[in-house]
């Protein structure tokens, strides 16, 4: 079992030495990398899809289903983030820079590798809207991917962090729809009663 996981890092170690080695190569992709796998353009994409989605629909049970899958997708992102914060408590993977030799061409975190924090929450936030609007899901998966694979690629984690949150995120939406269905009722109906409460004021202006 043991000779397993070795194993099983080290392969982790060589596909990311593989994919990191290409910087350098290109001034205009090490900017776009940079670009793309830090904080804010992907994360703000996305969250600007989700107040799109919020108001896309004009009909009212269309409109309620929408925004169910708007908070579904806000639920999972805060189960992913506590579940992240639960196994940095447990484990703590370095940073691959700080373990082999790596071209780092961005900030140096210095949280845990292990899972991708950043991974965790944009898939989290899409997962939901890839269920149920599927054009629109899987751009905003595009975009996740995206992120996922430059900051492998700006030497901040391994292919293995990347792939632990994934699975962070794919756990997180499957608890987050649990407890949906177990409160779907007094959503729908908090939901409605915003809607009324809305459609009462545009008529006393």
């Amino acid at each position: 079992m043991q000779d397993f996981i070795y194993t099983i890092i080290d392969f982790d170690q060589r596909l990311f030495l593989a994919i990191n080695s290409k910087v350098g190569t290109s001034s205009i992709i090490d900017s776009s990398a940079r670009i793309i796998g830090s904080d804010y353009l992907v994360p703000v994409f996305l969250s600007l899809m989700l107040i799109f989605l919020w108001y896309k629909e004009n009909s009212t049970l269309r409109r309620l289903k929408t925004r169910l899958t708007v908070l579904n997708s806000i639920f999972t992102l805060v189960v992913a983030c506590l579940i992240v914060i639960m196994l940095n408590q447990i484990l703590f993977r370095e940073r691959p820079f700080n373990l082999i030799e790596a071209n780092l061409i961005f900030y140096a975190p210095t949280d845990s590798s292990f899972p991708s924090n950043s991974v965790a929450a944009v898939v989290a936030l899409t997962i939901p809207v890839l269920k149920t609007y599927r054009k629109i899901g899987c751009l905003m998966l595009w975009s996740s991917l995206c992120l996922a694979f430059c900051r492998i690629y700006v030497g901040i984690h391994f292919p293995g962090d990347v792939l632990g949150g994934i699975l962070t995120a794919l756990v997180s939406f499957f608890l987050s729809t649990l407890l949906m269905n177990l409160f779907s009722k007094q959503l729908y109906l908090l939901l409605l009663l915003v809607e009324k409460w809305k459609g009462l004021k545009i008529v006393r202006l």
